[in-house]
């Protein structure tokens, strides 16, 4: 599907806006946004880009179903919010804190059909968000990369869920020397039991993350005077050697994609 420039994407786009760059590891939020939230600040319209296949990975694990209610906690300009109103018809709630990204999710809301649009609600905040009834599902993709901690993020989301609710958890972990290559995210497993969350399970996603990758890569290369405008020529190319290292630390190990998923049993201290 051919997109067309999205007028609320930024005037602007800098390296370290697009790929910001961490100590001696790009598997954190430079990653993230490669394959997800750049291509969607960047106008490319739903389906062209590879985030709705690690979606819909997460779509079977939870699993969605039209009558849940689900809280996105996570900030993606409405990407998310319009694939899970749109694919799975869920009820969506996604808490959006920086406003300009709440601006740009609530006119992709306000673009989709009535019907669905009435399905999806953007709140500014956590407490906006989840104020009402608890949620059936709480979707929690990549938190490093919006810089929250994740021992507080998985709490907001204990408190947001129903007792018998499920979260789904996707992050990437960068893969330690001697590890065994399907090695489970034993820490990730720990933080949703802390939070309240009971019988995590882990599954590699990696191989749907190898092919998001691809996508992007294809995808840049092919409109790369569109979408890579705002970059002068040697941050552009940096940007997509960047993917290059990427798809090879994913193909050979060195990092791992997972989504854990968990039900929320345990009682929540401070929940009424």
């Amino acid at each position: 599907m051919t997109g067309t420039p999205d007028p609320a994407a930024p005037a602007t786009a800098t390296p370290a806006a697009c790929a910001p760059a961490w100590p001696g590891d790009w598997a954190t939020d430079g990653l993230w946004r490669l394959i997800w939230f750049g291509p969607a600040h960047q106008g490319w319209e739903f389906g062209s880009y590879a985030g709705p296949a690690l979606l819909d990975r997460a779509v079977e694990e939870l699993p969605l179903h039209a009558s849940d209610r689900v809280l996105h906690l996570g900030s993606d300009g409405g990407e998310t919010s319009r694939y899970l109103a749109l694919g799975a018809g869920c009820a969506v709630t996604a808490v959006e804190p920086d406003p300009v990204r709440r601006g740009h999710a609530r006119r992709r809301a306000r673009a989709l059909p009535p019907d669905v649009a009435a399905r999806v609600r953007i709140a500014g905040s956590t407490s906006e968000g989840t104020s009402g009834p608890p949620f059936d599902r709480v979707l929690v993709l990549q938190p490093a990369r919006t810089g929250d901690d994740l021992a507080a993020v998985l709490r907001q989301a204990a408190l947001a869920a129903r007792p018998g609710g499920r979260i789904l958890l996707g992050e990437l972990v960068h893969h330690r020397p001697g590890r065994p290559r399907g090695a489970a995210p034993n820490g990730l497993e720990v933080r949703l039991r802390q939070a309240g969350f009971a019988g995590p399970r882990s599954v590699d996603i990696t191989d749907e993350a190898v092919d998001a990758l691809r996508t992007a890569q294809l995808t840049l290369i092919r409109r790369r005077h569109e979408v890579l405008r705002h970059l002068p020529p040697a941050a552009a190319d940096q940007f997509l050697a960047l993917i290059l290292t990427a798809q090879a630390d994913l193909r050979e190990g060195r990092s791992r994609f997972w989504a854990v998923s968990a039900t929320r049993t345990s009682p929540v201290p401070g929940r009424v």
